[in-house]
């Protein structure tokens, strides 16, 4: 299943517009000082994304590799020609070659495709790191200004948590490179983190800077059973919401692992079921609430990657394992029945 089934699809793919999806629902009104992030193609709203990484079994970042145009084709025609569902609004990490491979991709192709793309920021990186980052995004915003829809400043920086936290001393530096690439780029800015980090008192400065807030919002990681964790979700976004009613909340991370190892780290607070039969009946219920609701939003997350966690670590840990498709791109129990016929 490989570049030659992706040709077969891209007639498919080019005619998404039927398939896009059509509500009455109106999100949260942000300020009127915002940039409304309302991702659209054809005046059709897409705003049912999904995260994305194009590396394949044997590729990572740590090894700065950049994946095929042909393996990231298929990728995007496998995402966007699926007769019951596809997403045409992806959201990547880092302004880097290989985020670069793939918006040169949806060009060159002219693929129906718009991205959140990222900076990676971190306090493992040198200044002079984090500035190119954030110069890079700067150059993609306005190089792929038909592509990109919005720009996104780190992930999960602030909550505590993190294994690559920003100080809430470096909050008014962060908010310079926000006020950096508003000046620069004409699409909305945000940062992406954990809801215990918007749940807290110092996230408001940093919120009122932002056209929109991304939220993380795992019910699997925060020891919730299947049977709760979509009214878990609902009830944590709300509860952000209330905090900040004037900003748009955008579900930037949510998903159901297929497998996990108890005595690996944090997976001891699993307690959900984690196999492809608990994964469907979570994704089915969650987009069903999103798309009720017309929340933006990016499903975690498209494809296994196998290097994440560490590639010294068993395949059967959680953090490979959350792709709605498997790293050989073959389709999970959640939508194997809702793609095109192969």
């Amino acid at each position: 299943m490989k570049v030659l089934f992706a040709t077969a699809l891209l007639l498919a793919t080019i005619s998404f517009s039927t398939q896009a999806i059509e509500m009455t629902s109106q999100p949260k009104t942000p300020s009127q000082t915002d940039r409304v992030f309302e991702p659209m193609i054809n005046d059709k709203w897409i705003g049912l994304g999904i995260a994305y990484g194009s590396y394949r079994d044997g590729e990572s970042p740590d090894k700065k590799s950049v994946s095929s145009e042909a393996d990231i084709l298929e990728d995007m025609l496998l995402l966007t020609s699926g007769t019951g569902i596809s997403w045409h609004l992806i959201r990547m990490y880092a302004a880097d070659s290989a985020s670069e491979a793939v918006l040169k991709t949806i060009r060159k192709h002219n693929l129906p495709v718009r991205v959140m793309q990222g900076a990676w920021l971190s306090s493992t990186q040198t200044d002079e790191e984090n500035e190119r980052q954030i110069s890079e995004v700067i150059r993609f915003a306005n190089e792929y200004e038909d592509i990109i829809v919005s720009v996104n400043l780190g992930n999960e920086i602030f909550v505590d948590w993190s294994a690559h936290k920003l100080q809430v001393d470096e909050i008014p530096k962060y908010i310079e490179w926000v006020k950096k690439v508003q000046a620069q780029t004409n699409v909305p800015v945000t940062l992406a983190d954990d809801y215990n980090f918007w749940n807290k008192p110092w996230s408001q400065e940093v919120a009122q800077a932002l056209d929109f807030i991304v939220l993380h919002a795992y019910a699997m990681w925060n020891s919730q059973t299947l049977e709760d964790a979509v009214p878990w979700t609902e009830k944590t976004f709300n509860d952000i919401q209330a905090l900040f009613p004037n900003k748009q909340i955008v579900l930037g991370e949510s998903g159901w692992a297929t497998s996990s190892i108890s005595s690996n780290g944090d997976e001891r607070l699993i307690i959900g079921e984690a196999s492809e039969d608990a994964q469907k009946i979570f994704f089915d219920d969650y987009t069903t609430w999103l798309a009720d609701n017309r929340i933006v939003s990016f499903y975690f997350e498209a494809f296994d990657e196998k290097w994440k966690g560490g590639e010294d670590k068993p395949d059967g840990i959680a953090e490979k394992n959350w792709g709605v498709f498997r790293s050989d791109r073959t389709p999970k129990k959640a939508i194997e029945d809702k793609l095109s016929p192969q």
